[in-house]
């Protein structure tokens, strides 16, 4: 599965990360406007979180539809994903609008989160300018003017080590696929990212230090009529060469407004809810 490598840099950089997101889903970007300095401070700071006891004190409220569901999900709040039963082996924290965000975090969060959704939108010009005329017509508005920077949600992820008393089908996070627009996910400090391809094979996903990998999610793939498709990804377990430590994911799900209009089908709000009762209620 050729997931392409762009070079931010490149004079053909749009293009370049146009196809690949139409032939795979996927893409991964090199010198990119995100510091190495300034993930690695995150990744510590968020670390340092997730091993307090004082994170219990931002525990989400457990009825879904309570506010846009920001602060901390744990471990046994984790998600199932769409078509299987086993719960997520993780835990996370939600950064949404005005929410409150940990002290100690809370000044590189909120610039991580400005700097990624500025990239976000120029990604959004690209496929913009390189999307076929044709499938551009189905769009009710340009991607960019689609997007909204109070929807659009970082996902603070620690996979927590193994420890032998996880029930057998449980996965770090099981196959499944995103419901926003794009994703934007730094390379995590460890492999485990795989992609599945339209044969049913898995590959694993660059995790070089630095790279930026970015997939289209189901709204993408509703508003452009399956021309970027929103592939099946999963997170798998420690063993083999994945060393049985701590992992740090921050991917940032840049969402389209509530109201806008995906498709004769949905707006993005409509889309949202439905996907969030299947995950968190199983309806």
């Amino acid at each position: 599965m050729n997931v392409t490598s762009v070079d931010c840099r490149d004079d053909d950089a749009g293009r370049q990360f146009a196809q690949s997101l139409h032939e795979t889903g996927f893409a991964v970007l090199r010198n990119h406007p995100v510091s190495a300095a300034m993930l690695d401070r995150m990744r510590e700071e968020w670390r340092a979180f997730f091993s307090d006891r004082g994170r219990y004190q931002f525990v989400v409220d457990r009825d879904y539809d309570a506010g846009d569901r920001a602060g901390y999900f744990p471990l046994d709040f984790a998600e199932t994903a769409v078509g299987h039963t086993a719960p997520d082996l993780k835990e996370f924290f939600h950064v949404i609008a005005d929410f409150p965000i940990p002290p100690a975090c809370s000044a590189t969060t909120l610039e991580y989160r400005r700097l990624t959704f500025n990239l976000g939108s120029s990604l959004c010009e690209w496929l913009q300018r390189h999307t076929p005329a044709d499938t551009t017509a189905l769009l009710s508005e340009p991607l960019p003017t689609m997007l909204d920077f109070d929807c659009s949600v970082l996902r603070i992820l620690h996979y927590p080590p193994m420890d032998g008393s996880e029930a057998p089908a449980t996965m770090r996070a099981a196959p499944h696929e995103d419901i926003n627009l794009l994703t934007i996910l730094p390379a995590a400090n460890q492999p485990g990212l795989e992609v599945q391809d339209n044969a049913g094979n898995w590959h694993a996903v660059s995790c070089d230090p630095g790279t930026i990998i970015v997939n289209s999610g189901d709204m993408l793939q509703e508003a452009t009529a399956g021309y970027y498709p929103s592939t099946t990804h999963r997170v798998v377990n420690p063993g083999a060469d994945i060393e049985n430590v701590s992992r740090i994911s921050m991917p940032f799900f840049l969402t389209a407004r509530l109201g806008a209009v995906l498709s004769e089908r949905y707006t993005a709000g409509e889309y949202l809810d439905e996907r969030l009762r299947i995950i968190y209620r199983g309806q």
